[in-house]
């Protein structure tokens, strides 16, 4: 007989680096990421925990990813079958014993033991290729593409997570290269479009967060009240970064280049919010030649790269231009 108060633990692996797989609870992201298994019993909070890609807060137990779910249920499973068993060989032995012989029917009751339930162990998660350490509390945690918060603290790290973003994105050569030794030729460029396409939206959204942080460390960027998403619209915001520090966009790359930004953030528009179909919008807003409505747009690998270089040559320039704005406030006060 199994006991009503019967209770088990499960250890939940680590990868091979010492990472723990963790899931957003939050429907809306479910992003998954990882954090440093220490890190998770040492330095996180049981009321307080943060994804590090939507900013979702919620208690230490509702972070564990679906594959942790099976491998309990796998191993719970494992260890109440035998007990079953037991159980059900017993009864029938009973039964068997108290049914009468000899007579013109006769009765038994049979049982065939379960299958062993194999615990496989949890496969390790593919290797993240953004890992982050927390400029506030040192926490390690690792996402795929960018992560902004600390799910130890909550600390907006925009900053690390631009520059990672970039960093990862230069790596397009040797992600293409892998996809094309282990899938298929078509499956492979399949999936790399894919990527490709995910990437300049990472690219839009990493500049935005990495503008917006930047804003907000202004010591006067209390006086302006920028709508939500300016950092989206780039005309929009090289007008408030024109008011709050004396510099624009524009100033940044000579006019081939800024062009190619300008084209670079359309499209990202379109394939957020057209699935890629040019529309007469995008062709007036980016001068874009190369398609007539209703055509899809085809991104390259050299284009990624070449956005990510554009974007961090902003992303340089706006810093320093801050920093030097914010060492002028405080030698003023």
């Amino acid at each position: 007989m199994i006991s009503d108060d019967f209770s088990m633990q499960v250890s939940i692996p680590l990868d091979d680096d010492g990472y723990l797989d963790r899931e957003c609870p939050n429907d809306a992201c479910l992003a998954s990421f990882k954090i440093f298994g220490d890190d998770w019993t040492e330095k996180v909070r049981d009321e307080e925990v943060f994804c590090p890609v939507c900013g979702h807060v919620d208690t230490s137990d509702q972070w564990v990813t679906q594959e942790q779910l099976g491998h309990c249920e796998s191993s719970l499973m494992a260890e109440i079958m035998p007990m079953v068993d037991g159980e059900m060989q017993g009864m029938t032995r009973d039964f068997n014993r108290g049914m009468p012989s000899g007579g013109l029917f006769s009765m038994s009751m049979s049982y065939n033991s379960s299958h062993p339930v194999a615990v496989v162990p949890i496969t390790a998660a593919d290797l993240m290729q953004q890992r982050y350490v927390c400029e506030a509390c040192k926490c390690r945690y690792a996402a795929i593409g960018a992560a902004f918060f600390c799910p130890s603290c909550g600390h907006n790290s925009a900053r690390t997570a631009f520059k990672e973003t970039v960093a990862t994105i230069r790596k397009l050569p040797d992600v293409r290269e892998a996809l094309e030794s282990g899938l298929d030729r078509d499956s492979a460029a399949n999936a790399f479009r894919l990527i490709l396409e995910e990437n300049m939206g990472k690219l839009v959204a990493s500049f935005q967060c990495f503008a917006e942080a930047s804003f907000d460390a202004l010591p006067h960027s209390g006086y302006f009240s920028p709508r939500r998403n300016l950092f989206q619209n780039l005309n929009e915001s090289s007008d408030l970064w024109e008011k709050a520090i004396d510099v624009r966009y524009e100033t940044m790359l000579d006019k081939h280049s800024w062009d190619e930004v300008k084209r670079c953030f359309q499209q990202r528009h379109i394939l957020a919010h057209k699935d890629g179909l040019v529309d007469d919008d995008y062709l007036r807003k980016s001068s874009d030649r190369q398609y007539q409505v209703g055509q899809r747009l085809v991104i390259k690998e050299h284009d990624v790269l070449r956005f990510a270089e554009l974007i961090e040559k902003m992303a340089v320039t706006l810093g320093v231009v801050c920093a030097k704005v914010i060492e002028t406030e405080k030698e003023k006060a």
